[in-house]
């Protein structure tokens, strides 16, 4: 798996000829470092600029398809132009686009019983966030302590496998995060494909991503013949062709595309 900054001038080639490049990034873990407190995940002063100066032009569209709810993420990125998807693309919200899954909002309701039971079940353990997020919830335990998280684990399946047995609902996990979904045949590479058939004038797609959520994006972009970048160490199996180190290595690709 190559370094897309070893290999930059390579993929600059590549890029040149297109009129126009759909711009896709994970934001937790991908545009900022992962945070115990997902609030405190903002995004740093270059990468805005660099965004807004993508988004001014005419070459890039750019979006972040996040497991956020839709408001969150619009909220922490704050750029206009840009499209947002939120809840693994449930909800996208962009120009020329206004797209809510209509059964997941049918089940969301199943999730306000949940979101309760948890908080109640987790309260008594530091470092543990239970996030709802309209759609889908959220659990997250990086700030637990190593020694507390079988138990989380262990409470969380308790309350949810419920809802998961009845086929209501489906469990993910990320990097310290256990999320429940709607049982839905949709992800964040279902959400790439509607992407590219609403911004037809985009001759290729690039997508960067961090957690396992994130593979299906790859998977779709990779087929469709555009760039998929895993950030963080490389690992296996992974659907990416390319990868870089960090959050601080997407700014600088950030800044190497407002040259081309």
């Amino acid at each position: 798996m190559p370094h897309l900054l070893h290999v930059w001038p390579n993929v600059r080639r590549q890029l040149l000829p297109a009129s126009q490049v759909l711009m896709l990034f994970d934001y937790d873990g991908t545009l900022t470092p992962l945070m115990s407190n997902p609030d405190e995940a903002n995004l740093a002063d270059q990468v805005r600029k660099s965004l807004t100066a993508l988004v001014s032009g005419s070459k890039f569209t750019c979006g972040v398809i996040s497991g956020r709810a839709l408001e969150d993420v619009e909220a922490k990125v704050d750029i206009p132009g840009m499209i947002y998807a939120g809840n693994h693309g449930l909800e996208i919200r962009g120009p020329g686009i206004d797209f809510v899954h209509k059964q997941a909002v049918e089940q969301a309701g199943t999730q306000v019983q949940i979101v309760g039971e948890l908080k109640s079940a987790l309260s008594w353990i530091p470092g543990v966030i239970v996030e709802p997020k309209g759609l889908t919830l959220s659990v997250h335990y990086r700030g637990a302590h190593t020694e507390q998280i079988s138990t989380v684990e262990e409470i969380f399946a308790r309350i949810t496998t419920p809802s998961v047995d009845t086929g209501t609902s489906i469990v993910t996990r990320g990097k310290k995060v256990l999320e429940l979904r709607p049982n839905l045949p949709w992800d964040k590479g279902t959400a790439i494909n509607l992407l590219q058939k609403s911004y037809p004038n985009a001759s290729t797609v690039w997508f960067f991503g961090d957690d396992r959520t994130d593979e299906d994006g790859f998977s779709v972009v990779q087929d469709s013949g555009g760039i998929a970048v895993l950030v963080g160490p490389a690992r296996q199996p992974t659907a990416a062709w390319h990868r870089v180190d960090s959050p601080e290595e997407v700014a600088h690709v950030l800044d190497l595309l407002l040259q081309i």
